[in-house]
């Protein structure tokens, strides 16, 4: 009888346990469900933004032909202004080498100044 008593009770609260672990499980799911549905959703609408922001970008402002020309003028800028700097980088290298071998003569000349001045000291 005690079993039997203790069975009765516990077999309603264990069956009550079990139905609140499989509700919770079940809330839980459609929350997560809910969730995805809410993203998939946003994804959707973004994409749409981005989809509407590409057609008016190229309808108000500039045609494909129109971009990729703009591209082509910049790398030709992009090639000239290459081209000057390589030219001014050797005009640079040319001058340098230049100071350099005049200041090279002027200390030889110093030089020899200073000789031909100690020769005429030890003539007199």
């Amino acid at each position: 009888m005690t079993t039997g008593f203790i069975l009765s009770l516990a077999a309603p609260v264990l069956g009550g346990m079990i139905s609140v672990i499989i509700w919770q499980a079940k809330r839980n799911s459609d929350s997560i469900t809910t969730g995805f549905e809410s993203l998939h959703s946003c994804v959707h609408q973004v994409e749409r933004k981005v989809d509407e922001m590409q057609i008016d970008v190229a309808k108000n402002y500039c045609t494909r032909d129109e971009l990729r020309n703009h591209i082509d003028k910049e790398e030709d800028w992009h090639d000239q202004h290459h081209q000057e700097v390589k030219e001014l980088r050797k005009e640079f290298n040319e001058k340098t080498q230049k100071l350099s071998h005049d200041v090279a003569e002027m200390k030889d000349m110093q030089w020899k100044m200073r000789m031909d001045i100690l020769e005429q000291k030890d003539k007199n």
